[in-house]
């Protein structure tokens, strides 16, 4: 028997090799833990150990530095590669240790090397995340040139003297700023001015919340930036009725202060989920238009269309931007924003439709996507909410660590059963299922 018959086959990348001895290390991985005046250590389990393979190998023939330019070539190849193992068989693995290959001088036509390879699994974690909520400010911005834009293309062919169609336009932008002027006494905004406030506030401690008020806060901070911000809207309201007087010489004006009361209205509602819900109306709201043959009436309905788009589309926007800030908790209220928004949406892409306004139909698909792609997303990585049925009533915190076992979560629950006291539970209420 010949010395090479001695030796086992193996393949690493391909490239055949012989082995006279080979090593597989495994076990657990332990993290040990030593107190002091302790004796005893403690040692943690942190999962399974590597499985690390090594190999005592040879190269050997009369092309002995052919193959070993071919093996060097398949040790520096990135990421890991197929080893078929001389008793494991096939093994996804990758080379941990530096290679170094020898040739000895009473073994002709033979390299030696050693061989050091670990078991490869997939990488999990760290993962690409594409960042659909930027990709909703991008599209908004976008937006708001292109309702101006708009605006300025639909008013070009008036012909009718502008003081005859100031009124039409006027009493537009009045009906709309007065829904938009309520937000600043909405109940629902005026409740959330203590959400995001440290400490426990009950059940009235709900609202999905962009970010926590600062640690500083107070409920007199809170309400005082709340006051001074619906002040704002009533002046932002007051110059979109103002400017509306001018639609037709100055539509650019008349954008950029529908635009200023949709921004007014983001600094006066606490909660992205009021301002989703507020927002929503004004998306919704559709003017008057009477239908005439006569020239002036004719102008005066386009006036009346298109200031009425403008402010449809500018809520729209916001709407969407409120979708960015906002962080609903699971995925039902995720599912239900998405159907309220792309309800408003389709009705407004079929309106830039019917009207030929194909630079309004794209920036209003473009939006579209942007909104459906993040809450999708979002949507799927979130708990869902499921009903829960009690014999008795229970304190939260025991409910908490029965259900989650995690006492933290007792603010969650306390809100979202509506309890009226921590300590009596309702028997029945619905929270989340992770």
């Amino acid at each position: 028997m010949s010395l090479i018959e001695l030796y086992i086959p193996a393949i690493w990348r391909g490239v055949p090799f012989l082995v006279r001895d080979s090593g597989l290390t495994v076990g657990r991985r332990n993290a040990v833990h030593t107190y002091p005046y302790r004796d005893d250590p403690w040692p943690e389990d942190m999962g399974r150990g590597p499985r690390v393979m090594s190999f005592s190998a040879r190269l050997v023939g009369d092309d002995v530095y052919l193959q070993r330019a071919v093996m060097a070539a398949a040790c520096e190849l990135e990421g890991p590669g197929l080893l078929v193992h001389p008793t494991l068989g096939p093994v996804r693995c990758s080379l941990v240790e530096p290679v170094t290959f020898r040739d000895r001088g009473d073994a002709q036509r033979e390299v030696q090397f050693e061989l050091v390879l670990m078991q490869a699994g997939s990488r999990v974690f760290p993962n690409l995340l594409l960042n659909t909520q930027n990709a909703i400010l991008v599209a908004a911005a976008a937006a708001v040139l292109t309702v101006a834009r708009v605006l300025v293309t639909e008013l070009s062919s008036i012909s009718s003297p502008a003081p005859v169609l100031s009124l039409g336009a006027h009493n537009v932008a009045s009906a709309w700023g007065a829904l938009a002027g309520a937000v600043s006494r909405d109940p629902g905004a005026i409740a959330s001015e203590g959400l995001g406030l440290p400490g426990q506030h009950g059940r009235y401690d709900q609202g999905m919340l962009a970010v926590s008020a600062p640690a500083s806060a107070t409920i007199t901070t809170q309400r005082a930036a709340v006051v001074a911000s619906r002040t704002e809207l009533d002046g932002a309201v007051a110059s979109l009725v103002a400017s509306s007087a001018a639609v037709v010489a100055q539509p650019e004006d008349f954008a950029t202060a529908s635009r200023c009361v949709v921004a007014a209205i983001a600094g006066a509602t606490i909660s992205p989920a009021d301002r989703i819900r507020l927002l929503s109306g004004l998306a919704a709201y559709q003017p008057y238009i009477s239908s005439t043959t006569a020239p002036i009436g004719a102008d005066l309905a386009t006036v009346r269309s298109a200031v009425g788009a403008v402010l449809r589309r500018q809520a729209l926007i916001g709407l969407a931007e409120a979708i960015e800030a906002a962080s609903p908790d699971n995925a039902q209220t995720a599912q239900q924003i998405l159907t309220t928004f792309v309800q408003l949406i389709d009705a407004e892409i079929i309106i830039a439709a019917d009207n030929a306004e194909s630079g309004a139909y794209d920036m209003l698909r473009t939006l579209r996507t942007a909104v459906v792609s993040d809450l999708s997303a979002r949507g799927a990585r979130l708990a869902s909410l499921v009903s829960y049925s009690f014999n008795v009533r229970m304190p939260a915190i025991a409910l908490a660590y029965r259900l989650y076992q995690d006492a933290s979560r007792t603010r969650d629950l306390i809100s979202r059963a509506n309890a009226a006291h921590p300590l009596f539970m309702p028997t029945q209420f619905q929270a989340l299922d992770q």
